[in-house]
């Protein structure tokens, strides 16, 4: 397995390979042919950033039986946009925005396997699916309930300024139908699944959403989330932890507060 960072060292932004505490300087990103530059750091010399810059989020709803509450599963995987403003790194802050305050709105984290694609997709099939897929990272869906629930669109709900933390590595090589993924708010587990419990699975997804949208390389892929995690709120850390690749860990902070 091989894990990427995409990271910021003396005003620089890079990719770079993942060993332990050090990491690897490579000379362009993961999604074409590189080199080692010979170059490398220590993880805690630098900032880790959100390990890609998608040109599209593409978010799957009512994925795990655990989340449908009632609800009949799809037939097939519920797609939805996050925008790329919407996207933030590792220990970066996820920011209540004041309208969710002054309605005191409820707003959720929602820990997801995140695929990156990394080579152009269109019409794939499920057999050769995974075969445009560079690796897997965490993901948190963050979402304003009654925007999600009363809004026409979730345009909002779902694509707020913040509400797609992803990170902190992508993991090549991954054998991701059989992980364990956690979420937890303050160091309390309040989701708890594994990944071989989702409805529509990877290939099934990538076959679905490539049938009629082109994937870029850089594309994130969030599949869903399962059961019901609970609030947040200003000064909680939100965690996503999957076994494998790691714990993706992001501050709340309200709009206007201090970052």
């Amino acid at each position: 397995m091989t894990k990427y960072v995409r990271y910021k060292f003396k005003n620089l932004i890079s990719y770079g390979i993942l060993d332990d505490v050090s990491i690897r300087e490579i000379s362009s990103s993961p999604f074409g042919e590189y080199n080692l530059t010979g170059i490398e750091v220590s993880v805690s010399d630098v900032r880790l950033l959100a390990p890609v810059s998608p040109s599209k989020i593409v978010a799957i709803g009512l994925n795990y039986n655990s989340h449908l509450d009632g609800r009949e599963a799809p037939s097939v995987p519920e797609a939805f946009y996050k925008v790329p403003t919407s996207l933030i790194g590792p220990e970066d802050s996820i920011i209540i925005p004041k309208e969710v305050l002054d309605n005191s709105l409820s707003i959720q984290p929602e820990a997801e396997l995140a695929v990156v694609i990394g080579k152009s997709c269109k019409r794939a099939t499920k057999n050769n699916a995974l075969d445009y897929v560079l690796g897997f990272t965490c993901g948190n869906d963050v979402s304003v309930r009654p925007w999600q629930k009363n809004d026409l669109q979730w345009w909002r709900a779902k694509s707020s300024d913040t509400f797609a933390p992803i990170g902190p590595v992508i993991v090549s090589g991954l054998q991701h139908d059989n992980l364990r993924l956690q979420a937890r708010i303050n160091g309390k587990v309040v989701q708890d699944q594994n990944t071989s419990d989702l409805i529509h699975n990877v290939p099934s997804i990538i076959e679905f959403v490539s049938s009629v949208v082109t994937l870029n390389p850089g594309d994130v892929i969030m599949t869903g989330t399962p059961g019901s995690p609970g609030d947040i709120k200003s000064g909680d850390i939100v965690e996503v932890d999957i076994g494998g690749i790691g714990v993706l860990k992001n501050f709340v902070k309200n709009e206007g507060e201090s970052i």
